[in-house]
C-alpha cells in the first residue's frame, strides 16, 4: 500500500473548505469537503434509504446493527463480519434524526446523535482494517471518507484518510482520488503522507490543471496546519455545531 493503514490516529476542524479544481464545465469541480462516495457494498442500502427519516426505518437499522454486532463479536477474526458491522453502524448513523439532509453541504450532515453512532463505525472500521483482509471493501471505504471527511462529514480527517487511501489505491490513475487523499492527510497533520499524495495527484492531473492545483494544495496546507483539531457535526436544524471528537474505539450498542 502507499501508506500503512494500521498506523496511529489523526484529524482536524474546518468549515467546508473547497479546493477549486477547475476541470468541469469551466466552472471548477468542487472536490473537497464531500469525500468521494464512489458507492459499493458499504453504501447506504436501498432498505435503509427507504427507511431513513421514519421510526420504522430507524428500528430496522437498529435491529440490523444489533445482529451485525453480535455476529462480529462472536467472530473477532472474521473480516467479513466486521465489514458488515461497520456498514450496519454507518447505515444507522444515516438514519432518522441522526442525519439531516439540506439543500447544501453546509445544511446537511450528521447531528450529535449521528456523530455518536459514527464512534461505533470508527471502532468497527479500525478493527476491520487490523484484520488485513485480502480485498478491502471500497464501498465501505467511500462511506468512511464521506462520513469522517469535510462537510457534510464530521471532519475527523485521520479516519477519512484511511478510507480515501483505499479509494486512491483502487483508482491508481485518478488524480482526483489522490487530491482528496492529500487533502485529508493535510488536515490530519500527516504532512509527509499529504506531500506524497499531492505529488501523485499533480503527476496524474491534466497539464492544464497542474499550476492551479498546486496553488490549491498550498492554500489547503496553510489552512490545515492552522486547524484546531475539533470535529464538526450538524445540529437538528442543519446548522453547524462544534463538538468533541467521537473517536472512541470501544463504543457498542
Amino acid at each position: 500500500m502507499l501508506f500503512d493503514l494500521r498506523s496511529r490516529g489523526r484529524r482536524r476542524t474546518v468549515q467546508a473548505v473547497y479546493l477549486g479544481l477547475a476541470l468541469v464545465l469551466g466552472g471548477g469541480l468542487v472536490l473537497f469537503g464531500v469525500g468521494t462516495g464512489s458507492g459499493g457494498t458499504g453504501v447506504l442500502s436501498a432498505l435503509s434509504q427507504n427507511g431513513t427519516g421514519s421510526a420504522s426505518g430507524l428500528k430496522i437499522d437498529q435491529t440490523a446493527l444489533k445482529k451485525a454486532e453480535l455476529a462480529a463479536k462472536a467472530a473477532p477474526n472474521n473480516a467479513a463480519a466486521w465489514d458488515a458491522y461497520a456498514t450496519a453502524a454507518y447505515n444507522l448513523a444515516r438514519a432518522g434524526n441522526n442525519y439531516v439532509t439540506g439543500t447544501t453541504t453546509a445544511t446537511s450532515g450528521f447531528t450529535s446523535s449521528g456523530a455518536k453512532e459514527l464512534a461505533v463505525v470508527e471502532a468497527a472500521w479500525k478493527h476491520y482494517l487490523s484484520l488485513a483482509p485480502a480485498k478491502l471493501d471500497a464501498g465501505l471505504a467511500a462511506d468512511i471518507a464521506d462520513a469522517f471527511g469535510g462537510s457534510p462529514g464530521i471532519e475527523d480527517f485521520a479516519v477519512a484518510e484511511t478510507g480515501q487511501e483505499i479509494l486512491a489505491e483502487a483508482s491508481p490513475k485518478s488524480w482526483s482520488a489522490y487530491a482528496y487523499l492529500a487533502y485529508d492527510a493535510y488536515y490530519a497533520h500527516e504532512v509527509d503522507r499529504a506531500e506524497i499524495a499531492e505529488k501523485k495527484a499533480l503527476a496524474l492531473a491534466p497539464k492544464s490543471q497542474r499550476a492551479g492545483l498546486a496553488v490549491d494544495f498550498t492554500e489547503v496546507a496553510e489552512q490545515a496546519l492552522g486547524a484546531t483539531g475539533t470535529t464538526g457535526t450538524t445540529g437538528t436544524t442543519g446548522t453547524t455545531a462544534s463538538t468533541a471528537s467521537t473517536g472512541s474505539t470501544g463504543a457498542t450498542h
